[in-house]
């Protein structure tokens, strides 16, 4: 049979679902301007934690979990416990599309002044049916499965009595385009440095305090390109600083007050598009690159608030706030959270309700389930 017309097509809400979620955000949302930044590897900025997404995201500077990992790695040095393992869930919520989730697996093991981690994450985005259509009719050729993961592995060293510092190396792949359609699968490597200050016991009367603060420089690496789009795209690079400050009124009830300031370090789109620059240029030029001067690098920075409470180190309770400018994203959520330690196990969920002027597909619940080795 002669083939008038062969093509290949994938389900539009799915088209319209990766390529805006994926390549045209500088969060992992859809962009709401033409100066909203573009990025590949978005999903590396999706918080699938359920410990940081209930108190709006922050964790630079919070207490050290099993899920510093991805935020600062090197708070793995103040942990109580010598090792845990845990799994995470997020599954993306539209009515359109139901089988696209983030999912990962975090493992740290925490010496006498160093520890090391790890991470697999996994972003599926669901299947794609792939149609040819030979003259008046269209024949199923298949399923496609878009996906992207990364691979982690950190080292943190205590350098003091109430400092550490950390180092990530990030392997990254991502597999959006058509198999059958050149190149399908796009490689980047990246990297993180981070340091953690936790302070050592101090009293107000018979009230124990301590404060925290910290900064990461995350996914800084080469830039990444997608031959279907015909240029390449930075990673996104982040620079996060952080304060905390802990209190524990008696030996049960401990509050914590967390703030985050979050920075992309890639250059700013102007009136010819996104400027190519080196790794080290952009990020140096990312303080001060606005088309509009000062006003617009302000509106860049990302602002978080979180709170936690917790009773015997076995109950929860979060609540969070999360700003991004209406121009350079539009996240702005109130983020609540909950949860339950027993014995050698924890279970956390965290849910955010937002504020944002459109339908986030991606405000959606997030659970954990750790497991704690034992003590150092």
């Amino acid at each position: 049979m002669y083939l008038c017309k062969n093509t290949i097509k994938m389900n539009c809400t799915r088209l319209f679902c990766f390529l805006c979620v994926f390549l045209f955000a500088k969060t992992p949302l859809f962009c709401q301007e033409e100066k909203s930044i573009s990025t590949a590897f978005p999903f590396l900025i999706l918080n699938s934690d359920a410990i940081s997404a209930g108190k709006g995201e922050v964790g630079v500077a919070s207490s050290p979990d099993v899920f510093s990992q991805r935020v600062n790695a090197s708070k793995y040095i103040f942990l109580p416990t010598s090792s845990a393992v845990a799994i995470n869930y997020m599954p993306f919520t539209h009515r359109a599309v139901r089988d696209v989730f983030l999912g990962g697996i975090t493992f740290y093991k925490k010496r006498i002044r160093d520890a090391f981690g790890a991470n697999f994450s996994y972003f599926s985005i669901g299947d794609v049916n792939l149609t040819q259509d030979i003259g008046q009719q269209s024949y199923m050729l298949g399923t496609f499965k878009p996906t992207e993961l990364s691979l982690e592995g950190s080292y943190s060293l205590q350098l003091s009595q109430s400092f550490a510092m950390g180092v990530t190396s990030r392997f990254l792949s991502s597999q959006l385009s058509i198999p059958s359609q050149g190149k399908s699968v796009a490689r980047a490597l990246a990297f993180d440095i981070a340091g953690y200050f936790y302070s050592q016991e101090h009293f107000i009367s018979s009230l124990l305090y301590r404060y925290t603060w910290g900064f990461q420089l995350s996914n800084v690496g080469t830039k990444v390109k997608y031959d279907d789009l015909g240029r390449s795209f930075y990673l996104p690079t982040q620079l996060k600083l952080g304060a905390g400050f802990l209190l524990q009124t008696d030996s049960y009830n401990e509050w914590e007050l967390s703030i985050e300031a979050q920075k992309y370090l890639v250059p700013t789109p102007n009136e010819q598009g996104v400027p190519d620059k080196d790794i080290i240029e952009a990020l140096i030029t990312s303080f001060y690159d606005a088309p509009n001067g000062f006003r617009e690098e302000f509106h860049e920075i990302n602002w978080a608030v979180g709170l936690e409470y917790k009773y015997n180190q076995s109950f929860f309770l979060r609540s969070g706030f999360f700003y991004q400018h209406k121009d350079k994203g539009d996240r702005k959520f109130l983020s609540i959270g909950a949860g339950f330690a027993f014995n050698n196990w924890q279970m956390d969920v965290a849910y955010p309700f937002s504020f944002s002027t459109y339908n986030n597909p991606f405000n959606t619940f997030k659970i954990n389930l750790i497991y704690r080795f034992g003590q150092q």
